[in-house]
């Protein structure tokens, strides 16, 4: 009797076992189309799940086979990659994956899972059917944002920020690398369309397979990636691969030549947006820096002493921001014909900023740098207005332009908050010009033609800047309604020096003519330069051959010495990042726009 019982009570204690464990299972499966377990060589040992509709195999059928080979050849080293990657307990997030099915490759899984050490390293797999998980790696085309396929720069920081501070003091265990792949813009150039697309995807996929989960990487520019990963990861092992890789698929044998630079990622307290702003600061320095790649040791030994002096800066600044702690240089714009002056541009000027070396084009390419641009725009408008305002009451009727960055009108943030600065003004609105700048920086055409519409119709005129600076610079003319386009200086030096630059001016002259657009040309700073812009039919110019900026602008309406014209006050090649707004006294293509 006592045995009955005994073996009694183990029944029960085996149905109870069971049963939770296909209480575990059922759960697992709210999530789940397949669960997997396989052993240290990535051999299948368990399966269970919908096998037989994706694979034609029922789950028993798979055990004892890699699992590698139920993957797509494709995908293998992706997929191989992201579980090798996972050592040591390191969970595996959203690894996009096809299967090969009985009537050919399954839509794209995602898999999630982790290694397990306490259990004989073995791998707990999960995978998803398509629909389920809207975050899974790899992109598709039309959501990627790089030839690669990878997130941009931009995107890449607002997603490392939002890992850094998920990992929390995990962050310790992790660093941050950013690889230089040198010759990479010249190889692609060499390759065939289906090689280069090849290219880029198996870099793409090697550099998500290094990075945590599968999903934290980024291409910051044509040449450059970043990955966050395990402290232990072997990025000299990885450059290699690359390296290979590429020399491999080169006609001529070159490839690339790979360098890294690593920081560590201890999180000492940062928040999500300090987090992004650092990450950004640190793409946009490592894409600038063509000479060896980014020294670590001159940004910080870590990405939080980086954050560190990063968040100082953005303090400082924001403080000199809300304050409108920052002077206005006056820079004469004239009529090339009359020699008339029309108007004066006004060029942002701060002093002792930051750091004893900093000059005005550092702190506004920080500002560029952190996203903090759409502040300064909003505050210059505001500092412009209120100058603008006193003037009138004095009785100078000037009329002024201010300049928004293309990031900025990118933002329906800002442009929400300078309408309604705008609408504290209705008396000065059709004293107002707006010139868009660094329209690199625009992604979206169609929004920002919303923006410049919504900006005439509220009776201002709009110019695009930097015109000429780049092939896409007839695709912004047509995209968008503007009155006006101020010629890039450094085009019409160039364009000085060439046969063909005559040519080139005059046709794009009589193109803004045909269309009504007037056209204001920058660095005219000798008279062969004066008649070359009006032999091609350019109506405005400026530059030092009219006068140098000054923080007042009645030193203007002085007689001033000969020499002290020709002296120079900004370097040429800062002179694109300069935050401008423009005042003048009469010009006619800065009349009220439509609904004045």
């Amino acid at each position: 009797m006592q045995r009955e019982l005994a073996y009694h009570g183990s029944s029960q204690a085996d149905d109870a076992l069971r049963a939770e464990r296909d209480r575990f299972v059922a759960l697992a499966f709210c999530a789940s189309d397949i669960l997997v377990e396989l052993d240290r060589s990535l051999n299948v040992v368990f399966a269970a799940g919908a096998t037989a509709a994706l694979l034609g195999s029922p789950p028993d059928n798979l055990v004892g086979r890699p699992f590698l080979d139920l993957v797509v050849a494709v995908d293998r080293d992706w997929v191989g990659e992201a579980l090798r990657s996972s050592i040591g307990g390191e969970r595996i997030r959203n690894v996009s994956l096809r299967l090969e099915g009985p009537r050919g490759e399954t839509p794209p899984l995602a898999l999630v899972g982790y290694q397990n050490p306490d259990m004989g390293d073995r791998y707990y797999l999960s995978l998803q059917m398509p629909g389920v998980d809207p975050q899974a790696t790899r992109p598709s085309k039309s959501l990627a944002v790089t030839s690669s396929g990878l997130p941009d720069g931009q995107t890449f920081a607002a997603a490392a920020g939002a890992r850094l501070v998920q990992l929390g003091p995990a962050a310790e265990m992790h660093k941050l690398t950013l690889m230089r792949l040198d010759g990479l813009v010249q190889l692609e150039d060499r390759l065939e369309k289906e090689t280069r697309a090849r290219l880029m995807s198996e870099v793409a996929v090697l550099v998500r397979s290094a990075s945590l989960g599968g999903d934290s990487a980024g291409q910051i520019d044509a040449e450059s990636f970043g990955f966050i990963h395990a402290t232990l990861f072997d990025t000299k092992a990885l450059a290699e691969r690359i390296r290979a890789l590429a020399q491999a698929l080169d006609p001529d044998g070159e490839g690339v030549s790979p360098s890294t630079s690593t920081l560590d990622l201890d999180r000492q307290g940062m928040n999500r947006e300090e987090a992004t702003k650092a990450c950004l600061y640190v793409f946009d320095r490592y894409a600038a820096n063509r000479d060896g790649g980014l020294s670590v040791k001159s940004l910080s030994a870590s990405l939080s002493g980086l954050i560190g002096d990063t968040v100082d800066r953005v303090q400082q600044f924001r403080n000199r921001v809300r304050e409108a702690d920052f002077n206005m240089a006056f820079q004469p714009v004239v009529d090339l014909a009359s020699r008339q002056t029309r108007h004066f541009e006004v060029l942002a000027r701060f002093h002792t900023f930051g750091q004893a070396d900093d000059t005005t084009y550092q702190v506004i390419t920080f500002a560029e740098r952190t996203g903090l641009i759409c502040d300064f725009d909003l505050a210059m408008c505001a500092k412009v207005l209120t100058w603008l305002e006193g003037e009138c009451a004095a009785g100078h009727d000037h009329h002024v332009a201010v300049n928004l960055s293309g990031r900025s009108i990118g933002s329906p943030a800002f442009v929400e908050a300078l309408h309604r600065l705008l609408r504290r003004y209705p008396s000065l609105r059709g004293n107002l010009l707006f010139e868009i700048t660094e329209s690199a920086r625009i992604q979206d055409l169609e929004a920002v033609s919303h923006v410049v519409r919504g900006l005439r119709d509220a009776g201002h005129k709009v110019c695009l800047d930097d015109f000429g600076a780049g092939a896409s610079a007839f695709h912004y003319l047509r995209a968008l309604e503007v009155d006006v386009v101020k010629i890039d200086g450094v085009y019409v030096r160039d364009a000085l020096k060439t046969g063909k630059g005559q040519s080139f001016l005059k046709a794009m002259a009589g193109l803004c003519n045909d269309l009504g657009i007037a056209t204001v040309a920058e660095m005219v700073e000798s008279t062969n330069a004066l008649a070359f812009l009006r032999a091609c039919g350019v109506a405005y110019g400026q530059g030092y051959l009219f006068g140098r900026p000054s923080e007042d602008i009645r030193d203007f309406s002085r007689p001033r010495p000969l020499q002290e014209i020709a002296s120079t006050a900004v370097k040429p090649e800062n002179r694109s990042v300069e935050r401008r707004a423009v005042v003048r006294k009469t010009s006619t293509f800065l009349r009220p726009g439509r609904g004045a």
